[in-house]
């Protein structure tokens, strides 16, 4: 069966600032810290950051988990970018609020299908988050959200891309938020999407049987048309569905085709393997196109797996780009370039959903 393409060339689209809540200490230094965090009964969890700094306890009490992340990521990236009012709120999700879904799901039961607490029902719709940003910001923008399993993130980056092209905005606000309960975690390994043993994430990468540790993340990026101030370029996307290996070593030459680049112009390629052997042949193929000097790492491990896993990939490499340095635990190959100008995502979702992103360095 042939695979689903779609291709976006982002020819004047630059990230301004970017901010990341996940298991890792992430948000408090926008950075990934030196010692990573382990998963625990193979859940990758939320590093909270302090909410009481952002909110009142009574509206903290009103608020999931999901929101608090999801508003705090967002507050602080559009702050990071000197926005008040972005002309665009975009977001991509696939689960959305599980938590406050779940808990509607338990009221229905538990009160009979009678009067129930609208709050848990108003916060499990996936564009709840989006409503709650454009209010503490006081603006009335465009404002979607992309519901589409693992290519979420990348239909609202694609979104954002064809609004500026049709001149409508300056600047968009495009995030992507998941989290995990206890519940959907159990669902999930009955359908054999997690490790049946308990596995560190440092041993991840060396695992020899099916399945993966979950996580959780909500990562944002403010977008912009122009290169001032810039951290990155976001050059190019592309999505593939249910793509054989060959198409998808096909879908990255022809990305960097696109592009005017060569595999050798690759400096640095982030991959999403998850120690899931079912679909590591696929990362090896991908791997396999580029020199042993080009430098190769996982996100995952220090991230878990979850829809839009991507997210956090992104913000890896535009921290690479800025910081021009790698953390050695995500390390699958090392490589001996010296400066990171071009980087490669590649990430696939249960075999399903196939992404490649190319950024390059300001």
């Amino acid at each position: 069966m042939p695979a689903f393409y779609s291709a976006v060339m982002f020819n004047k689209v630059y990230i301004r600032a970017t901010r990341a809540i996940c298991a890792q200490d992430s948000f408090s230094s926008n950075m990934l810290p030196e010692q990573l965090a382990d998963a625990s009964e193979n859940i990758l969890a939320y590093q909270h950051p302090d909410y009481s700094r952002y909110f009142s306890i009574m509206q903290l009490r009103r608020m999931s988990r999901i929101t608090r992340t999801g508003l705090v990521a967002a507050i602080e990236c559009l702050a990071d970018a000197g926005i008040q009012h972005p002309e665009a709120i975009i977001t991509g999700t696939g689960k959305g609020s599980i938590g406050d879904t779940e808990k509607f799901i338990r009221n229905i039961r538990d009160f009979k299908e009678g009067t129930l607490n609208p709050t848990p029902f108003i916060q499990s719709t996936y564009n709840s988050l989006n409503g709650l940003i454009s209010l503490h910001h006081d603006t009335s923008c465009y404002n979607t959200t992309f519901v589409h399993r693992g290519h979420s993130l990348e239909l609202a980056f694609t979104d954002a891309f064809m609004l500026f092209q049709e001149g409508r905005i300056k600047n968009a606000l495009v995030g992507c938020f998941e989290e995990i309960s206890p519940e959907h975690f159990i669902i999930k390994q009955k359908l054999g999407y997690w490790k049946k043993e308990i596995i560190s994430a440092r041993e991840l990468l060396d695992s020899t049987t099916p399945g993966t540790i979950a996580g959780e993340g909500t990562f944002f990026f403010v977008l912009q048309e122009d290169p001032e101030g810039a951290l990155a370029r976001l050059a190019g996307l592309r999505m593939l569905f249910e793509p054989t290996t060959e198409q998808v070593i096909s879908g990255i030459a022809q990305l960097l085709h696109q592009n005017q680049l060569a595999p050798d112009a690759i400096d640095l390629v982030f991959l999403g393997n998850n120690g899931d052997q079912r679909y590591a042949p696929v990362y090896d193929a991908v791997a396999a196109i580029f020199s042993e000097d080009v430098h190769l790492q996982a996100f995952k491990p220090a991230c878990g797996e979850f829809d839009t896993a991507s997210g956090f990939a992104v913000w890896l490499a535009i921290q690479a780009a800025r910081q021009q340095k790698l953390h050695p635990a995500l390390t699958i190959r090392p490589g001996s370039r010296k400066g990171f100008k071009n980087i490669l995502i590649y990430n696939n979702l249960n075999g399903l959903q196939h992404s490649i992103y190319l950024l390059q360095q300001v």
